[in-house]
């Protein structure tokens, strides 16, 4: 990869002198015959540019003139300075992951860009809720779940969220530690007797 940048990078810097010498010897060459040092002196530049030079070296035989050297640089010298920023594109050092999240009250789903590291570290995929931010559809503070990474469902994360809102759950989870506390005593009286 670094060889084709390198190598991108020299066919850039070529292109771009080509295209610089272009535009500089036909500017150059329409400045003298503007200026009759050629022992003809032209009334404007712009003819000269346009004049076909069908008798002379520059001409090919075919009748080219200055302005087509004019544009042919022009064109190299922006082909050349693409191929340059090209081997130049800066690689980015965190890779990125697009990550589909969901409300668990309304069920809005939305996507964030997420540093993978990042997911890495908060323990994904173990913990599948993120810190809390405010749902862009209900205006709640919530605590999203990741549905899916990558364009990668995640079959867990859509199981553990049923169709109860989360405080509902907590209700439930707080009425059988009741249960259970008020059943614990129960046992302990019937044991020593």
């Amino acid at each position: 990869m670094i060889a084709e940048k390198k190598g991108r990078y020299s066919a850039g810097i070529l292109i771009l002198m080509l295209g610089i010498l272009s535009i500089a010897g036909s500017l150059i060459i329409a400045y003298w015959d503007f200026m009759g040092w050629f022992g003809f002196k032209k009334d404007d530049f712009i003819s000269v540019l346009l004049e076909p030079r069908h008798n002379q070296t520059i001409g090919l035989g075919i009748g080219l003139n200055l302005a087509s050297y004019l544009i042919g640089g022009i064109v190299f010298s922006i082909v050349g300075v693409g191929l340059i920023f090209s081997a130049m594109r800066v690689v980015p050092l965190i890779e990125t992951v697009t990550v589909t999240l969901m409300c668990p009250y309304c069920k809005n789903r939305w996507e964030e860009p997420f540093a993978k590291t990042a997911l890495e570290s908060m323990g994904y995929p173990r913990v599948k809720s993120l810190s809390r931010r405010r749902c862009t559809k209900c205006g709640k503070f919530i605590r999203p779940r990741i549905v899916t990474v990558g364009g990668g469902a995640i079959k867990e994360a859509e199981k553990e969220i049923s169709e109860t809102p989360p405080a509902k759950r907590r209700q439930k989870r707080k009425s059988k530690r009741k249960a259970a506390q008020a059943n614990l005593p129960e046992e302990r009286e019937t044991e020593p007797s």
